[in-house]
């Protein structure tokens, strides 16, 4: 079996962990909506882009594979377009000779022919892609391009679509040439494949047909003349087992072609989500770049950070934000609506981008490769939920605390603010400090006072205190500034202009 290795440089590496709550991650971070723009419609696309980006790359090498791909794709377009389309036409010929099955053995002869004709010109077409230039580009591109080339050689190519071809000869008038015993009751036995012999009869008239076929069946010399039905029922049954036997042959390697175009598939529609999505921020106008792997456990460092999912459905550049510290806290508070959880959804789908071997929404992005990354953002109140909203935030946040380790990532969302601000600040104040204490990266937004004014109280050293910046007229910017936490929201700024102005 032939290893793509597009994703990982190595098969076993494919064998890795999910992130914990993924479905929790993909609905807090508006994933779907960075997943639709990588798949333009494609679901095969979607479904892949998605299953890579919950599965986090957590080695610098892997990284820079990963990236050097990402890149290629980028820069090559067509090409990986090419390759998944090809492989997309293999995968639905397979699935198309898939639904003809259930009919006559000749059928089902005939129908496996015509697949394994298909898909020696697949390959073929697919081994001439990989014979361009711009298959030398990426390491993990030229491997892969050796790999088929030695795998699947040409002359191994040209002898199944002539097998494929003669075949198809005798199922319209050649001669399949066999040895056989006679076995009891006038049975055959012993029967022996000895060679193919193609004849096409379309060339030759209705007449000279019927007298080549009574030649070749009545009069050759090793001809058995049959008389009694029941040997004319072997002779024809043993004419049509002998198709089934050497079909059989290639049954194995139809099962390998389709889980290699399967695999194929996969692999290269992550790339050409990577280069759809690229395309479409180029066109808005919308800056990447490539993240690097921070030296220093908790080390991040951003410049211009942007929210994309917020950016795709706007069609507008977002305000960005720029951060550079050492810190594993992070508390964010401050005024209402004024881009705290924009902030906070920016950081986690970088780090998501970042981990998948993507670029990022920033124009300079720096930081640690997490092992998983952890989301808890507030939910509003679900009618069929038995219990309160307190108990299914604790259940969410017990998951979390079963999975964290040391080298996570946590993003917090007005988490406990389903109960009453003392009680809220108390259990945010217990769980946060103990988190802190283990060296677990903690990014919270939340609007509990008594909590972050605890905490800054403490003069943790690894701890950074933000706030959503308000000008002095109420005027809200967007930008998350240094600002030690303040008792309001101002939440009056927000009636007025929703309300009074109206």
């Amino acid at each position: 079996m032939l290893d793509i290795c597009l994703l990982y440089p190595e098969k076993q590496q494919a064998l890795r962990r999910r992130y914990g709550m993924s479905s929790d991650m993909i609905k807090d971070l508006n994933l779907s909506v960075i997943l639709h723009a990588m798949a333009k419609g494609d679901e095969t696309i979607y479904n892949t882009c998605q299953q890579v980006l919950l599965t986090p790359v957590t080695t610098e090498p892997l990284l820079r594979f990963r990236q050097q791909m990402v890149n290629d794709a980028v820069n090559h377009f067509e090409f990986y377009t090419e390759i998944y389309r090809l492989a997309s036409e293999a995968v639905t010929d397979f699935e198309k000779n898939k639904t003809k099955k259930g009919g006559s053995n000749t059928g089902q002869i005939y129908d496996t022919l015509q697949l394994l004709l298909v898909l020696a010109d697949d390959l073929e077409k697919l081994k001439d892609l990989m014979g361009s230039k711009e298959a030398e580009q990426s390491d993990g591109m030229m491997r892969f391009a050796e790999r088929l080339r030695s795998h699947y050689s040409d002359e191994f190519v040209e002898e199944l679509s002539q097998m494929a071809k003669h075949m198809s000869f005798l199922m319209q008038g050649g001669r399949l040439v066999m040895t056989a015993g006679i076995s009891g009751g006038l049975k055959c036995g012993d029967v022996v494949i000895n060679r193919l012999e193609p004849v096409d009869y379309r060339k030759l008239g209705s007449f000279r047909r019927m007298l080549r076929w009574l030649m070749l069946h009545l009069f050759s010399p090793n001809a058995i003349h049959l008389t009694e039905t029941a040997l004319r029922h072997d002779a024809r049954q043993m004419e049509e087992n002998g198709f089934l036997y050497t079909l059989k042959l290639y049954q194995k390697f139809i099962q390998e072609l389709e889980t290699f175009f399967e695999d194929l598939r996969m692999q290269t529609g992550f790339y050409v989500g990577c280069a759809n999505l690229y395309r479409s921020l180029s066109h808005l106008h919308m800056r990447v770049s490539f993240p690097k792997v921070s030296r220093e456990k908790n080390h991040l460092q951003y410049q211009k950070l942007y929210e994309l999912s917020l950016a795709l459905q706007t069609m507008k550049d977002p305000v960005s934000n720029d951060l550079i510290d050492d810190c594993h806290l992070h508390v964010i508070s401050g005024a209402n609506q004024g881009g705290k959880s924009t902030f906070l959804r920016s950081v986690g789908v970088a780090q998501v981008l970042m981990q998948a071997g993507m670029f990022v929404p920033a124009a300079y992005y720096e930081g640690p490769l997490y092992d998983t990354i952890l989301t808890h953002f507030t939910r509003r109140e679900d009618c069929s939920m038995n219990s309160g909203r307190l108990v299914e935030e604790m259940k969410r946040m017990n998951r979390i605390v079963d999975m964290v380790t040391d080298d996570s990532l946590i993003l917090l969302n007005e988490s406990f603010s389903s109960t009453t601000e003392k009680e809220g600040s108390q259990i945010a104040e217990n769980i946060i400090q103990a988190m802190y204490d283990s060296g677990v990266h903690i990014f919270m937004v939340t609007h509990l006072f008594e909590f972050a004014s605890s905490m800054y109280g403490k003069k943790l050293t690894h701890a950074r205190f933000l706030s959503a910046e308000r000008k002095e007229d109420g005027t809200r910017t967007f930008k998350i500034i240094d600002h030690e936490p303040t008792e309001t929201s101002y939440g009056l700024d927000l009636f007025e202009e929703i309300v009074l102005r109206k």
